[in-house]
């Protein structure tokens, strides 16, 4: 949401900054099982999801090497459009080469994305130039 924002803005206001997005699918490391407990003080059904798959089904996962490309791709390739998100472009974006992925649909509303800039500026007391009015 923020990057599709960040994209939004500098668009708007000539800033020159193209800001994208990306995932990367089922990768095999320890981060979606060591992370944080989504909200919750126990092992969320998403948490135990991971843990059971990296145990049971190791070959669901793609190799760090492969998971890093869709950042590398959004981060570096003159391809990659501002305001895109990119993930593994195989079955459910779990693995496969870097291709455009789908923006979750709570990521592409609009007063949504405004909000978090908001709500991001006043938390870190961090402002940028405007010029103009927002549209």
């Amino acid at each position: 949401m923020f990057a599709l924002e960040l994209d939004c803005r500098s668009r708007e206001y000539g800033w020159g900054i193209v800001s994208n997005a990306a995932h990367p699918g089922f990768t095999k490391t320890n981060l979606q099982i060591t992370g944080p407990g989504h909200g919750t003080s126990g092992n969320s059904a998403l948490e135990r999801f991971y843990g059971f798959t990296f145990r049971f089904m190791p070959f669901a996962y793609q190799d760090v090497e492969h998971g890093i490309l869709p950042a590398l791709y959004a981060a570096t390739s003159v391809q990659a459009n501002g305001g895109d998100y990119y993930g593994p472009s195989g079955f459910g974006e779990i693995a496969g080469r870097a291709a455009e992925a789908t923006i979750p649909k709570r990521a592409r509303v609009a007063t949504d994305n405004r909000r978090l800039w908001t709500v991001s500026e006043d938390l870190t007391g961090t402002t940028y130039p405007h010029q103009g009015n927002r549209k």
